[in-house]
């Protein structure tokens, strides 16, 4: 069997197992790099010469390589997704047993450098809401609003839950209980998870649904499988109308030096929640982690409890109370 049979195989595997679009596409690409640098640099084609020493091979290519559109080096969490991608596919061919000898237990990934990245404030979430107001001019009043309207149970739905924008646009009208404040939510590895929404969370969405969204749809018919939130015309609001939407968003805030993303949001939900001392067992299901791994990884972003621990456990306070001393008998109150 050639390599690209096999992946060919894998990425039906992939689908069958429900992996998403975007996922598909992504083992796709890196794959489909990976094995023409393998025919164009070693001649490989056949599945069985594949070598441990090929796979070492592609990572140091790749950390050699300039990336066409930043013409700079690729960044480190870029190797790693496309080892990663390498790294499924090869336990899958071992798990099916199309290679003799297994290759990647001794396969290891490169580590990425886990970089502090800002997240909102509250005064950019006042920011952003305040942005959602549409006043294109070739927009008719009506419609300025019902988009205005739309936006808002966006940012704050965004904001208030921590989904995902793929969970976001898949929301239809049966996914929504307005008595529980709880939406049904599709959520990664084709589970379904009811997700909380607070009183101030779901207000501006009631708003939308009730006042507005017959304006975009054009009609005051609507069913149950319909799309909660919708274009001027009443199609579906997708992937791209949301990131063109918080492009918008950023421009008019005047947000700078963060990313303002429906990610960003999510982490924004998750580190205020856990600083203002939510469980992360609790922040976890909110956010559908199916570990805490990736919770723990919001809770270091807060360094409020840390400081506050830090404050009580100070060596320097310690060498103070073991002295009788305090700080006021000294620096803080020199002239």
């Amino acid at each position: 069997m050639t390599i690209r049979d096999a992946i060919q195989k894998f990425l039906e595997s992939r689908e069958l197992d429900n992996c998403t679009d975007k996922g598909i596409k992504t083992y796709r690409e890196r794959l489909g790099y990976f094995v023409v640098w393998l025919e164009l640099t070693h001649g490989l084609v056949n599945l069985g010469d594949l070598q441990l020493e090929h796979l070492r091979g592609w990572m140091s290519h790749l950390k050699k390589n300039i990336s066409a559109a930043t013409k700079k080096p690729l960044s480190d969490r870029t190797i790693h997704s496309y080892g990663r991608a390498l790294s499924v596919f090869c336990h899958w061919i071992e798990r099916e047993e199309m290679i003799e000898k297994p290759i990647s237990p001794r396969f290891k990934l490169p580590k990425v450098e886990k970089k502090f990245i800002p997240t909102f404030t509250s005064e950019d979430v006042e920011k952003l809401l305040e942005a959602c107001e549409e006043s294109e001019v070739n927009n008719k009043p009506h419609i300025r609003k019902a988009l205005t309207a739309r936006n808002r149970a966006i940012i704050s739905l965004f904001i208030d839950t921590g989904i995902r924008l793929k969970e976001l646009v898949g929301l239809r009208l049966s996914d929504l209980d307005k008595h529980s404040y709880v939406i049904l939510v599709h959520r990664k590895g084709n589970k379904w998870q009811q997700v909380p929404v607070s009183r101030d969370g779901f207000k501006p969405l009631h708003i939308y649904l009730t006042k507005y969204r017959s304006t975009l749809a054009g009609t005051d018919v609507a069913h149950k499988d319909d799309a909660v939130f919708l274009i001027e015309g009443g199609e579906p609001l997708q992937y791209g109308g949301v990131e063109a939407l918080f492009k918008r968003i950023k421009k008019r805030a005047g947000i700078d030096g963060k990313k303002v993303s429906p990610h960003n949001c999510r982490r924004y939900m998750a580190t205020t929640q856990l600083r203002l001392g939510r469980s992360p067992l609790d922040v976890q299901r909110q956010m559908g982690h199916t570990t805490l791994n990736m919770t723990n990884e919001y809770a270091s972003l807060t360094v409020e409890h840390l400081k506050r621990s830090h404050e009580m456990y100070s060596p320097l306070k310690a060498k103070d109370q073991e002295g009788g001393g305090t700080a006021e008998d000294g620096y803080w109150n020199a002239e």
